[in-house]
């Protein structure tokens, strides 16, 4: 009978639209997922970039404080060595003029 097959070539006809209607689909779907993950890989690029040079220049900065700390506790530790040689003068002097060993 005519009407079966034209039935059946009908479906057959669905099918084929149904399926390329799906792989279609799924091609833009891949496509859009592809330029999604490139623009996002684009993305923390950049950020990472942002964040490297944010660590060089803090790291930079931070080297230099502690060159700066570095040389003003050394001028200070001298100080304190210069005051504490003439505190030890001073205080040899007075023990030696207590216990009354002037010679």
């Amino acid at each position: 009978m005519d009407i079966f097959k034209w039935i059946k070539d009908i479906e057959h006809v669905y099918n084929d639209l149904i399926n390329n209607a799906k792989d279609f689909n799924l091609n833009d779907i891949e496509q859009f997922r592809e330029e999604q993950r490139k623009e996002f890989e684009n993305f923390i690029n950049e950020k990472n970039q942002v964040i490297n040079s944010a660590l060089k220049k803090l790291s930079i900065d931070v080297e230099s404080e502690v060159k700066s700390f570095r040389i003003k506790m050394d001028k200070a530790i001298k100080k304190i060595d210069k005051q504490f040689q003439k505190s030890t003068e001073h205080l040899q002097n007075l023990i030696i003029k207590e216990v009354e060993l002037d010679f």
